[in-house]
């Protein structure tokens, strides 16, 4: 028969193998983002008054981006951002840039996306997007783990090449009618995990 203070010390060694991986489960927390980007760059020439054109680079980024922590959404939103660089007929520098919600698809092949949105610019410009990406070529995919006691972090990264086509108007004129090649869609996704244990 076992001795009081034996049994006592076999009571508390099963206690402790209980409470012990409770509390190591309480201490994770695990984190998670996921970012998907569409991008389509531009070259757009305008004709002036004097018969003379300037060049403009549009750069249209549609996207989505959700991040949750143990399980928990945190953000869920997809966004479009546009972005006007060049010179004006009257000889100025343009940079102007606006972002804001919208409408974007996105399939799990990264073989096609679509951007749909309003965003009133820097300048105070209204600017429309409806932009349609399609994917061509091979899918890239980057892959890296990083540890450390008490830390995992895993990031995964895949891109493919796309052609874009759609339009972008400012102010009801049309700035953007037509395709380019100099586009690709792309996911980011990081995992985070932390036990807390040093």
């Amino acid at each position: 028969m076992l001795s009081r203070s034996l049994r006592a010390a076999l009571l508390l060694t099963v206690l402790a193998a209980l409470v012990a991986p409770a509390a190591a489960v309480a201490a994770t927390q695990i984190f998670h983002r996921f970012e998907a980007d569409a991008t389509a760059n531009f070259t757009v020439t305008q004709t002036c008054a004097d018969g003379s054109t300037v060049q403009q680079r549009v750069t249209v980024i549609g996207g989505h981006e959700e991040e949750s922590e143990n399980g928990t959404t945190t953000l869920d939103s997809d966004f479009v951002t546009l972005l006007i660089r060049g010179f004006d007929c009257e000889g100025n520098f343009v940079n102007d840039r606006g972002s804001g919600p919208a409408e974007f698809t996105l399939s799990p092949s990264l073989q096609t996306a679509t951007v749909e949105g309003t965003v009133v610019l820097r300048s105070g410009s209204v600017a429309t997007v409806d932009v349609t990406f399609e994917g061509t070529g091979e899918l890239r995919t980057t892959s890296n783990t990083t540890t450390f006691p008490g830390f995992t972090g895993h990031f995964v990264a895949r891109e493919r090449d796309a052609v874009a086509t759609g339009t972008v108007v400012v102010d009801g004129e049309t700035l953007v009618d037509g395709s380019t090649t100099n586009a690709s869609i792309e996911t980011l996704e990081d995992t985070n995990i932390s036990t807390g244990a040093a």
